[in-house]
């Protein structure tokens, strides 16, 4: 199974982001893109990968003692951008304008207990929204995402993290939800 932990975009976050898509799309007609649907938009936690379907119950204890005592956090989404930053295009994304310094501890608290699990340890990660996966791009498109370079797509609170397997498929891929705990309320 593949797995992952994310933090689950509100309703009105993947509206910002879906209209972000749709102009990029506008300015940058000639660009291939497979475009991730807003459904699927979440902010990513810990990838764990392909793992042994005998390893989610330890992935389940260790998100039911990390989770309830951490404190929610308010994450706001600002910028388009892209991954990697010299040569071609390949990913498309959104970056935090706040909550990253929070998101970040909630990584270097989970990563120990995952990597035992199976997961591979990823130092060094930029904690992003993916738009799309670049399969042929365009000049318009690097001047598309420069306009769009300082656009702020709104603020949630990050309030649970949330277990996810993922299937991919050949339109992209489908998620199911394995489990949910909520972060402690921060009054």
């Amino acid at each position: 199974m593949r797995l992952f932990l994310a933090i689950e975009l509100e309703p009105h976050l993947a509206d910002a982001l879906s209209s972000l898509q749709a102009r990029l799309q506008e300015r940058a007609p000639d660009a291939k893109v497979r475009w991730v649907e807003p459904e699927n938009f979440h902010l990513t936690v810990q990838f764990l990968g392909e793992v042994a379907e005998s390893t989610l119950p330890g992935v389940i204890e260790a998100c039911e003692f990390l989770v309830p005592p951490r404190a929610d956090f308010r994450v706001g989404l600002t910028g388009a951008s892209y991954f990697p930053k010299k040569g071609p295009l390949k990913t498309l994304w959104v970056g935090l304008s706040e909550g990253s310094e929070e998101w970040k501890l909630l990584v270097e608290s989970v990563e120990p207990w995952m990597t035992p699990l199976g997961a591979p340890k990823h130092g060094g990660l930029v904690p992003h929204i993916t738009l799309g996966r670049v399969k042929e791009e365009s000049e318009s498109l690097r001047s598309a995402l420069a306009a769009e370079a300082l656009t702020e797509c709104g603020v949630q609170w990050a309030r649970r993290l949330t277990l996810i397997e993922s299937f991919l498929g050949p339109e992209g891929a489908t998620y199911d939800t394995r489990g949910t705990w909520s972060f402690k309320p921060n009054f």
